[in-house]
């Protein structure tokens, strides 16, 4: 009985204390919440104060002050004051347990220094159930928010050849005989393909490899050399990888007549017209002017030709399916529209400066090719497919930039290519949240 007595009461203070466990876990779930979610609505408020400073710099409005207003109508208010140190690169928000800065370019960080990039950065006081009670001065939380404005520029600025792999074997390849002449840009490889069976970029040909200086071949893996030509310059290896910029939208072929399948079997001269075609195949002797204008080839047999002749000025070629091959046999001379003049499709894509625009989810083969006195002239943008430049003629001109996912130059001519950023495509200014 008095063991009995002893212990009663026992049983209430065991109550007590799962009680006591049960409001902290409770208070931690509360105020946890509350911390995940003023966490998110901080985010959401940096990431779309950064855009809209993006949007502001590209209009050439003052983006800290748009920042600011963005970060205001997301429910948090500041007034503007000076950084510290002040300077024009930044603008402070400050608040009721709340600063806001804004840096253009970042002060600090992986993208310091960059003037394409904005920096948006909260750290502000998140009120708590319980937490106040343990921790003095409540639970602070802290958000960034990077955007990048691309100004109006080329794809990949200086590069007369870029290869976009990231890990193919030969990303660039020379395995002709003819020799190759770069002038004016020079020979990017992004793959990072470096083992002994396995590089980035190949000599494997007797031809020759010049690019003139400053220009030169870089490679992010290592460069074989294992051929019989000179390469000149010496190609630099492990460089930083790099990327093109983005395309924004692709071209709009509506309202374009649809003119199904386009075979030329006859020997003599043809125009064609801008539209949409199933395909386009070009037979010997044919002599095939392309009126000026835009081209949507969208079926799988692609544009083709074996022999005569095919000519156009002021015009762009859409590939959303099927190969390009023009044939060794047939004189080419085609040149794309040259800015500062305008072709706009539909939705307003202005493709000046595009020759031949190859869907990204196309990955069928391009080949480059010709007889002799050969020209393209204008961008010709392949990402997803292997470009191969060639020919078996004497001469072939290329006054393009080439973008191809691997790009490979082959056959006995000798290959020109000439990059002049003024006459090539142009991408419009944009703007992108990259963290």
């Amino acid at each position: 009985m008095k063991r009995k007595r002893f212990e009663s009461g026992q049983s209430y203070v065991i109550m007590a204390m799962m009680m006591i466990g049960m409001l902290g876990f409770s208070a931690l779930a509360i105020d946890g919440g509350n911390l995940y979610h003023e966490h998110r609505r901080a985010q959401n408020a940096a990431d779309a104060a950064a855009m809209a400073a993006a949007l502001a710099k590209i209009k050439g409005q003052p983006l800290g002050t748009a920042a600011l207003t963005s970060t205001t109508i997301n429910d948090f208010a500041t007034t503007a004051q000076h950084c510290i140190p002040a300077g024009p690169d930044c603008i402070l928000g400050v608040g009721t347990d709340l600063t806001i800065e804004v840096t253009n370019p970042p002060r600090e960080g992986q993208y310091a220094g960059d003037p394409e990039y904005i920096r948006v950065y909260i750290e502000h006081k998140v009120n708590t159930s319980f937490a106040h009670l343990v921790f003095s001065g409540g639970l602070s939380d802290a958000v960034e928010a990077v955007s990048r404005v691309w100004p109006t520029q080329n794809f990949s600025p200086g590069h007369a050849i870029f290869a976009t792999t990231e890990h193919d074997c030969k990303g660039v390849w020379f395995s002709g005989t003819g020799d190759t002449n770069i002038t004016g840009g020079g020979v990017f490889s992004n793959s990072d393909a470096a083992s002994a069976s396995c590089q980035s970029g190949v000599q494997g040909g007797g031809g020759a490899i010049t690019v003139t200086p400053p220009d030169g071949i870089e490679v992010v893996g290592t460069f074989d050399m294992g051929g019989s030509g000179a390469v000149s310059p010496t190609p630099i290896e492990n460089v930083q990888s790099d990327r093109i910029r983005p395309m924004m939208g692709t071209p709009d072929c509506s309202g374009l007549w649809n003119y199904g399948t386009m075979k030329i079997t006859s020997a003599g001269a043809t125009t064609i017209f801008p539209g949409r075609y199933d395909e386009i195949t070009v037979l010997a002797g044919a002599a095939v002017t392309m009126d000026p204008g835009m081209y949507c080839i969208d079926g799988h047999k692609g544009f083709t030709s074996n022999g005569g002749s095919i000519t156009g000025a002021d015009v762009f070629i859409y590939m959303q399916d099927g190969g390009f091959d023009l044939g060794g046999n047939t004189l080419v001379n085609l040149r794309a529209v040259e800015p500062p003049n305008s072709l706009v499709d539909p939705s307003y894509n202005d493709w000046a400066g595009m020759l031949l625009y190859v869907d990204p989810n196309n990955t069928n083969p391009i080949t480059i090719t010709g007889a002799s006195n050969t020209l393209y002239a204008g961008t010709i943008y392949a990402p997803s497919s292997l470009v191969t430049l060639e020919g078996g003629g004497t001469t072939i001109g290329i006054n393009a930039q080439i973008i191809g996912q691997t790009v490979k130059v082959s056959g006995n001519a000798e290959l020109n290519i000439t990059y002049d950023e003024s006459k090539l495509f142009f991408l419009p200014p944009a703007l992108d949240l990259v963290k």
